[in-house]
């Protein structure tokens, strides 16, 4: 398995250098942050938003920038999980769907991930749903990426301690977190790995989508080395089982009770 995973990385790698624009700007250190190690992402926080992580203020929320429509799309959608949770009728599409959650709710479940650093690309390896992504080094996005749920990712180093990944290429079918918040293609994501110390890493995202909001705004996480190891072939979203779960465990655990 590991085998064909490594062979599939090697495929998607080459397909995936073409003709392209946008170059990433080269840093100024030639100094490459060692990022080994298998981290974890967590506690599980409800919203992208720095004020309000527990999803308290949903919809109120000061430090995200609402165009007026995806206000209203998000406070259209029923989250399973936090203070709004209705799991009985979410429309959350990772949930009902097995869909792939976007990029941030990789980081807000607690699930591990590592980094494989190569000259010319780094792999993020997640557990959650055993995802890869493939970040090409100092290399260009295509000049019209075709819309995909992880995007176009390439990226550098900066100041000898940071690895930044930008994004684009993303379709609109995901949330950006657990209460629905929602995004377009024109998402523009940039990412800032900073290692902190031997057991703690920064990871500092920007969101920059002017279809659903009017301005970039900024949120950030820290993430800790895990004392567990990396789950392998686990953790898989199929549509049966999901099904098969919701009928004989989610169902009948939120039914109304029937007094007899």
């Amino acid at each position: 398995m590991c085998n064909r995973l490594l062979l599939a990385v090697s495929v998607l790698f080459a397909v995936s250098s073409f003709a392209h624009a946008q170059t990433a700007p080269q840093s100024a250190s030639s100094r490459v942050p060692d990022l080994s190690g298998n981290w974890l992402a967590g506690p599980v926080v409800q919203s992208i938003s720095l004020a309000d992580p527990a999803g308290k203020m949903r919809g109120k929320e000061p430090d995200i920038p609402y165009q007026p429509w995806a206000l209203a799309k998000m406070l259209s959608e029923y989250p399973a999980t936090g203070p709004d949770g209705r799991y009985e009728l979410t429309t959350d599409p990772w949930i009902n769907y097995c869909e792939p959650p976007t990029l941030w709710r990789t980081y807000i479940q607690p699930a591990r991930f590592i980094f494989v650093q190569t000259p010319d690309s780094v792999y993020i390896f997640h557990e959650l749903m055993q995802s890869f992504r493939i970040v090409r080094l100092n290399s260009s996005h295509p000049k019209d990426p075709d819309p995909t749920w992880w995007g176009d990712s390439i990226g550098w180093y900066e100041n000898g301690d940071t690895l930044v990944v930008d994004s684009i290429g993303f379709n609109d079918k995901t949330w950006l977190d657990q209460l629905g918040h929602p995004h377009t293609d024109q998402l523009h994501y940039i990412e800032r790995y900073k290692r902190l110390n031997a057991g703690t890493m920064e990871l500092e995202v920007v969101i920059d989508d002017p279809g659903a909001y009017t301005k970039p705004f900024t949120t950030r996480r820290q993430i800790k080395m895990a004392t567990t190891p990396f789950l392998q072939n686990s953790w898989v979203c199929s549509v049966r089982e999901n099904n098969l779960h919701k009928e004989s465990l989610s169902d009948p655990a939120v039914a109304p009770r029937v007094n007899k």
